[in-house]
């Protein structure tokens, strides 16, 4: 009879641990507006924003001046490589000011690349670049996304029902060291450790997002005229699974803007319930 107590107390000392379990993992549950359509104009032109700003999708405040977080002091190196100092994006806390991290899941990147001129000399062109977040010890941290259309037709088009079509075409980014591929320049218009636009072109192309919404250059369409009203029906549409495996949709509605927003692209997203 001891025996069987003993057994007996062993399998509800059990449930009690597994229910334990179960009680730790809290499921967030956001609000309403997370699933509201976010967009923004942003600037593109390096010498106004010379690194860009980082995207929540799923931010856990919801609000959505904290969806994008403009911060002109990220580091010059992109925060995937894990020895660059700066590695985290940071923003200040609203009630101590002390720096917090911003858990970006995709990151606006504007810089200049420098390209050889005729005279031997080089020139720089703005080279903007979307990255996705790399987490180099465990991927499935990381985030992933794929090119599910085209056009502001598809981006309206696709729902929650649409996601499991493309699931198994999700991937992410590679660990990037852009430091690495910086080259050491001084010349006349030149000056410092550098990016070059082959060594740009040949990094942005390996990445899921990275510069497939600049039209003309890297893009997967091609226009004349790249401020014409067209591009809003050419631009990719992605799916992205974010850092809480959680889904939404992006598009890069306007790679150059019109009149005083010349230098502005204007990007969109929409979290999906599923």
């Amino acid at each position: 009879m001891k025996k069987i107590y003993l057994t007996f107390a062993a399998v509800i000392l059990l449930a009690a641990c597994q229910q334990e379990e179960v009680e730790e993992t809290v499921k967030i549950v956001y609000g309403t507006d997370i699933y509201e359509l976010k967009a923004y104009s942003v600037e593109r032109h390096p010498p106004v924003v010379r690194n860009g700003f980082g995207m929540d999708i799923y931010h856990l405040g919801n609000a959505s001046s904290d969806t994008l977080y403009l911060d002109t002091d990220l580091p010059p190196y992109h925060p995937n490589n894990p020895g660059a100092e700066g590695s985290t994006i940071t923003k200040p806390d609203a009630e101590t000011g002390e720096a917090i991290p911003f858990e970006y899941d995709l990151l606006f990147y504007n810089e200049f690349a420098y390209v050889p001129q005729l005279t031997g000399d080089y020139s720089n062109t703005g080279y903007p670049v979307i990255f996705m977040y790399t987490d180099p010890a465990d991927a499935e941290k990381s985030v992933k996304a794929v090119m599910v259309g085209q056009g502001i037709a598809c981006f309206n088009a696709f729902t929650a029902d649409s996601i499991n079509l493309y699931r198994s075409g999700l991937k992410s980014d590679p660990p990037v060291d852009l430091a690495a591929c910086r080259t050491e320049l001084h010349t006349a218009n030149a000056d410092g450790v550098l990016l070059l636009q082959d060594d740009a072109d040949k990094l942005y192309s390996r990445l899921v997002i990275g510069y497939k919404f600049r039209p003309n250059i890297g893009g997967v369409f091609y226009l004349p005229d790249v401020s014409d009203e067209a591009q809003i029906d050419m631009q990719p549409v992605f799916l992205v699974q974010t850092r809480e495996g959680l889904f939404a949709k992006f598009m890069v509605t306007r790679f150059k803007g019109v009149g005083v927003d010349t230098q502005k692209l204007t990007l969109q997203w929409k979290s999906l319930e599923n």
